[in-house]
């Protein structure tokens, strides 16, 4: 019971978070209407919403955070990239956590957390033979290569965050 805990509320707090964070960088930037007129033309632009971070392996975040930071231009698309930046730490980070707590063994945690990081991967790597011209949207090229790229993030994804959830998982004093 404790897998299916970790995985379902891991899955439901990765979703809103990753919602919440390009929500707020849209508003900043002043392309929430935008976004919106995106979702209704095509609603397949939400899986990208829901999952797109699991695609950017940790340490590609904090480059592309140190590289803003260095040589970046401090305007209102800077701050929304900021936003995208962190949120691409914060979600997986918090859902991590999620499934740790609610996991009720060690094993149930990571593997929670492990098959959230799959299943979002999987999401984004289906846009490649659903709906190619999302991907080329948000700048990553729809090839198979994109696929293979996206499932490796929720692997490195899965394995690094789900450390944190093994941290955190509650152990019954027997």
């Amino acid at each position: 019971m404790g897998f299916g805990k970790a995985f379902g509320f891991s899955l439901i707090a990765f979703i809103g978070i990753n919602f919440l964070f390009v929500i707020i960088a849209e508003t900043i930037t002043g392309g929430l209407n935008t976004l919106f007129s995106d979702i209704t033309l095509n609603p397949l632009v939400l899986l990208f919403i829901f999952f797109g971070p699991i695609v950017y392996m940790p340490g590609m975040v904090i480059q592309g955070i140190y590289v803003s930071v260095t040589f970046g231009v401090y305007d209102i698309t800077f701050i929304g990239l900021m936003v995208q930046l962190i949120g691409s730490i914060v979600a997986p980070l918090i859902a991590a956590l999620i499934a740790g707590k609610t996991g009720e063994t060690k094993a149930g945690s990571l593997g929670g957390w492990f098959l959230t990081a799959i299943v979002s991967s999987l999401a984004i790597g289906l846009l490649v033979f659903i709906n190619p011209a999302i991907l080329a949207y948000y700048g990553l090229p729809p090839t198979i290569d994109t696929f293979v790229t996206s499932l490796l993030g929720g692997v490195v994804n899965g394995i690094f965050y789900g450390a944190f959830a093994l941290l955190f998982t509650r152990i019954a004093p027997y």
